[in-house]
């Protein structure tokens, strides 16, 4: 089921309207409980100072039993906003003054006390020692609730206020902010599809203006790299131009031409020639291509360069474009690694009755040139030297699942095999005789 495509524009709007949703609550909640416990607070208070006035001067009536002066103290009470009921009882809880007249002399435990009244209690004690008799103040709590409803109307206003506000700058900033974000997604869009010729114009100084810049930057580097791609995807391998596109100043020299040490790897098909002969067309393009492809494989396993195909042989280069400490080393586990591929591919051919094919692999080391060579129309990037002759020579050599490396191999190698006492061979172009090893693997 396809996912529901929301615009940020909206996801953005929706945020600050849920910011302001929640904010706007925290606020709500916070103001009523603050004003609600200020209130409450208040009225505490009011009953304590009132019931504390009410006892002091109710300690000199009660003695002398002065009713009248008790009841005038309960009426001026009760006349106090807030107030519901206010009476003074004696020692034995016997009610000496109360704003309802009936109830004087009763016992003060059978007075029912409203609901949603604060009631307090002070005791009247004569000269701080004897307690002569009680206060009793109650106050009414229902104007916290009228007063906190009122406001609460009036924070609901303010909230919606606040949030319809808040909604509409927070769609205009989600505007100003999306804008150049569907700009950079035209651009990009553009570049996916080869145009690079693309350039956002900075229309303020901050993040979003930093963002422009950068794209450009990248659109300027993209034309400068594509050029550079043009130039050299006509005449390079792949491997080699990756390398030289992630850093292009590094290679420059390197294609100009530079000496450098090098391991070189011819593998040559032993009896291709004749096997020709009795194979169709198709099937010498078949085999021929699933052998050097089998080969390639290993060779980008160890990170050599193919340099190139010549028939069907394969000649490999460890050390250029790429440099390793450990070039010779690679160069022989990929042989290794060939030879065994190619034994394995040569007994699935032996048991579906098709010709078994063996290769022949030489291995070299030394400096060599290193550039681009050949014509102005065609250019190879490639080695040349007498080590890459040897080498040749050294694969002419090995016969079929064989791999024989020179002397400068033997010595520089660490690979963990068996080699061949050393043997004299000569070879063409040279006077004295190479010394050559077998890898015995």
């Amino acid at each position: 089921m396809p996912i529901m495509r929301i615009p940020i524009t909206i996801k953005f709007s929706t945020l600050i309207f849920l910011l302001i949703v929640v904010i706007t609550g925290v606020i709500f909640w916070f103001t009523l409980n603050r004003v609600r416990d200020a209130l409450t607070q208040e009225i505490k208070l009011q009953g304590e100072i009132l019931a504390n006035l009410i006892a002091l001067n109710a300690e000199d009536p009660i003695i002398a039993k002065d009713d009248l002066y008790l009841a005038r103290l309960v009426n001026d009470a009760i006349k106090n906003e807030g107030v519901r009921y206010t009476y003074i009882v004696d020692s034995d809880q016997i009610i000496l003054a109360y704003d309802k007249m009936d109830w004087i002399g009763r016992s003060a435990d059978s007075i029912i006390r409203p609901e949603n009244t604060y009631h307090v209690t002070r005791p009247i004690v004569l000269a701080g020692r004897k307690k002569i008799g009680e206060v009793h103040v109650g106050l009414d709590i229902e104007r916290i609730s009228k007063i906190t409803n009122n406001m609460q109307i009036i924070l609901i206003l303010i909230s919606v206020m606040g949030l319809l506000l808040g909604t509409f700058g927070a769609m205009l900033l989600s505007r100003y902010l999306t804008r150049p974000i569907h700009e950079l997604v035209d651009g990009f869009k553009a570049i996916a599809n080869g145009d690079l010729r693309q350039v956002l114009s900075k229309k303020s100084d901050d993040e979003i203006g930093d963002l422009m810049s950068a794209f450009n930057q990248m659109t300027q580097s993209l034309m400068e790299k594509e050029q550079i791609k043009d130039a050299f995807r006509r005449y390079v391998s792949r491997q080699v131009a990756e390398e030289i596109f992630k850093n292009p100043d590094q290679y420059i020299d390197t294609l100009r031409g530079t000496r450098r040490k090098v391991t070189i790897l011819f593998a040559d098909i032993r009896g291709f020639t004749p096997l020709t002969e009795r194979l169709s067309a198709e099937d010498v393009v078949t085999l021929l291509n699933e052998v050097l492809t089998s080969m390639t494989k290993v060779i980008f396993k160890h990170e050599g360069t193919v340099d190139k195909f010549i028939g069907d042989s394969i000649m490999a280069v460890f050390g250029a474009p790429i440099a390793h400490v450990d070039d010779t080393d690679r160069s022989i586990h990929a042989a290794v690694e060939i030879q065994r591929a190619v034994q394995e591919m040569s007994e699935q051919r032996r048991r579906e009755e098709r010709e078994m094919i063996n290769v022949g692999i030489g291995i070299n080391a030394g400096e060599v040139v290193v550039g681009n060579i050949g014509a102005k129309v065609r250019l190879d990037y490639t080695v040349i030297g007498a080590s890459v002759n040897i080498a040749n020579r050294l694969q002419e050599v090995a016969s079929g699942g064989e791999i024989v490396i020179s002397e400068s191999v033997f010595k520089e190698t660490t690979a963990p095999y068996k080699y061949s006492e050393p043997m004299l061979i000569k070879v063409k172009g040279k006077e004295d005789p190479v010394k050559i090893y077998r890898v015995l693997y």
